[in-house]
């Protein structure tokens, strides 16, 4: 039989665990948050210094994925 004070110390070192799981899930978060708010403004400042080239990269993905898709829907008939 379980004594009632190992219940209870079991409990609190449970509780104390989860709420570091917790905090670090938190923290994580928040640290993925700024790394994606770095890349953004990197991007929108490489947008801003290039707006060309970023053009033309545009327009390459876009007729790539539209000759994938004419190419997908063609096999498909």
């Amino acid at each position: 039989m379980i004594k009632r004070n190992s219940i209870s110390s079991i409990r609190r070192k449970t509780h104390r665990n989860v709420d570091r799981v917790i905090d670090k899930a938190e923290s994580t978060v928040e640290l993925g948050k700024e790394k994606i708010e770095h890349l953004k403004n990197n991007v929108d400042g490489y947008i801003q210094k290039n707006p060309e080239k970023t053009a033309l990269v545009a327009a390459g993905i876009g007729l790539f994925v539209g000759a994938i898709l004419a190419v997908a829907l063609i096999k498909r008939k």
